[in-house]
């Protein structure tokens, strides 16, 4: 073959592969602007106007209403509680691609639950046994908790006031601290302990169920 022949074919190759080119699905470069804008159109197809500072916020929000669902339904045996773990995982993402603090998936709510309870045992000097308690107002308002107590025979009852963490104000600088709870004289016909609010909290206080950090830890 002749080079002038060889430049044809090179030069038809060429041609049909930047037709095949053409042809391809276009990938849009990631814009993290772009996507804030995109799901501040998805909340507004669904009725909920945000501007764009109010996307993280509303999302941690969301990421809160969902674990204390979680932990509220988790015990009664005919209710579904697949949609939750859905959506902390799907809202988890969500912050992660547009950079926002980590929101916990269902394990890790779970597992977060677990650890309160691990906490409060260890300060009970003496036999423990679990009760279950829930939360009526307030920032965990509805959360139900497997939560210990000490032992006392046939009676007993969990401690009189549980603290849990909480968090206020935007995803930036969030202040900090705990929510103190305490105990009604009487369980429910349920054999519910039930708890509200000891003291105020911070306007705006919402849950810090924290997330495993990149040591182990949880952050």
């Amino acid at each position: 073959m002749s080079t002038e022949d060889t430049e044809q074919v090179v030069s038809a190759s060429g041609a049909a592969w930047t037709f095949a080119r053409s042809r391809l699905p276009h990938t849009p470069i990631w814009s993290r602007s772009h996507s804030v804008d995109a799901t501040v159109a998805a909340f507004a197809r669904g009725g909920t106007l945000l501007d764009r500072d109010g996307v993280d916020i509303h999302l941690a929000e969301i990421a809160d209403k969902a674990a204390c669902s979680l932990l509220r339904d988790r015990w009664k045996d005919d209710f579904p509680i697949a949609a939750y773990g859905e959506l902390l995982c799907t809202i988890a993402a969500l912050r992660s691609l547009l950079g926002y603090s980590p929101t916990p998936t269902a394990v890790e709510v779970f597992d977060w639950a677990r650890e309160q309870k691990q906490k409060a045992a260890a300060e009970i000097d003496g036999p423990v046994q679990d009760f279950a308690v829930q939360f009526i107002n307030g920032p965990y308002a509805g959360v139900i908790l497997s939560f210990p107590g000490e032992a006392k025979g046939l009676g007993g009852c969990p401690g009189g006031v549980i603290t849990v963490p909480i968090e206020w104000g935007d995803d930036t600088e969030p202040g900090r601290g705990e929510a103190r709870y305490r105990r009604g004289d009487e369980p429910t016909s349920d054999g519910l302990w039930l708890y509200r609010l000891a003291e105020n909290v911070p306007q705006g206080a919402r849950p810090h169920i924290t997330v495993p950090d990149q040591k182990g830890g949880r952050a």
